[in-house]
């Protein structure tokens, strides 16, 4: 920067003739005025754009910014370089005022220099790496300026969903038409899904699935539904057994008839499976082939082989012994008159 002996005198030697009057109009007005004193100062006042320089017998900043009529706002500030060979300069910083918006709230600051990280700092806010800024932190603040702040957040949400069971319909003859038996209960299961949001000010704006799997696995309700058509016997005879009108077998040896009773492994391992009976393996040897059903047809087991015997068989409490499937199944059964055919 000039000396302000340096700007006086390029000031002066561009407007000399000005100057000239000027200076003699001062001293002819300060004898008319009954010889006041003569200035001794001369001070150049910067006042943001605006460069003047004044003469002046006074020496405090206050003082000669009074005598121009120069007011300063609550926040302006100047800087004052002291004289020098009766020469000095007066510096005015005007205050930019500041909003600041952030968190919900809008402050307001007043600085005389600075950049908005400046702006920041005399509000007592921070930023975080994630968070957005309207305008450069290296932006130099100006009157008016208005920063917003909008704060980034994360947070991981796991989420539990419900899978419901399914049911898995067991038909059976040894229900009524339409009637249902529960075998076991269903189990909901459960999937979990856990999401990374991105949060704007408290605002979701964007989801990321981190994961997503099935936590428990449902199980299905086995439920018996009365069929009076449903199969009981899961075996296949070689060939297929010719049946009369009345449901009874065209060809076999010889029938009899007598008390059947039920049973089932009860979870156990087995081998066996429905359509195999058992019976007094004296009367009837193991492989013998059979068809099953009440005398008035209203149940059927249907096609049989002898594969098991029992006390109840042996002794002569019934004479049949049918495997179901479920032990419901043996229960519903119960104990049931029926006539066996015993097969060529």
């Amino acid at each position: 920067m000039k000396s302000i002996e340096d700007r006086c005198k390029t000031l002066f030697e561009s407007k000399l003739i000005r100057l000239a009057v000027v200076m003699m109009f001062s001293i002819l007005m300060l004898c008319v005025l009954g010889g006041a004193t003569l200035t001794k100062y001369a001070v150049l006042i910067e006042d943001e754009t605006t460069e003047t320089v004044v003469f002046t017998s006074e020496s405090e900043p206050e003082a000669i910014l009074s005598q121009e009529g120069i007011i300063l706002g609550e926040h302006d500030a100047y800087t004052f370089s002291g004289f020098t060979d009766n020469n000095a300069t007066l510096t005015i910083h005007r205050a930019a005022e500041i909003s600041i918006t952030a968190d919900g709230q809008t402050k307001t600051v007043w600085l005389t220099e600075g950049t908005a990280a400046d702006a920041l700092n005399a509000a007592e806010l921070t930023v975080n790496d994630d968070d957005l800024l309207n305008v450069a932190l290296t932006e130099p603040v100006c009157d008016g300026m208005n920063i917003t702040i909008n704060r980034v957040t994360y947070r991981t949400v796991e989420n539990r969903t419900e899978i419901p069971f399914d049911v898995t319909e067991i038909p059976t003859r040894t229900l009524s038409k339409g009637k249902t038996s529960t075998l076991s209960a269903g189990v909901n299961g459960e999937r979990t899904t856990v999401i990374k949001q991105t949060l704007i000010d408290g605002e979701v704006v964007e989801e990321e699935t981190l994961s997503d799997e099935v936590t428990k696995k449902p199980v299905a309700a086995r439920v018996l539904v009365g069929d009076p058509n449903a199969p009981v016997s899961q075996l296949i005879p070689a060939t297929d057994i010719a049946l009369d009108a009345n449901g009874n077998p065209v060809s076999y040896k010889y029938k009899v008839t007598g008390k059947a009773t039920a049973y089932s492994a009860l979870g156990r391992p087995t081998s066996l499976k429905p359509g195999n009976v058992a019976m007094n393996l004296s009367q009837f040897p193991r492989g013998t082939r059979l068809y099953i059903k009440t005398p008035d047809g209203s149940f059927v087991y249907g096609y049989s082989v002898v594969a098991d015997t029992g006390p109840a068989v042996t002794n002569g409490t019934c004479l049949v012994d049918l495997f179901f499937a479920t032990y419901r199944e043996s229960c519903l059964f119960g104990a049931k008159t029926v006539e066996i055919y015993v097969l060529s």
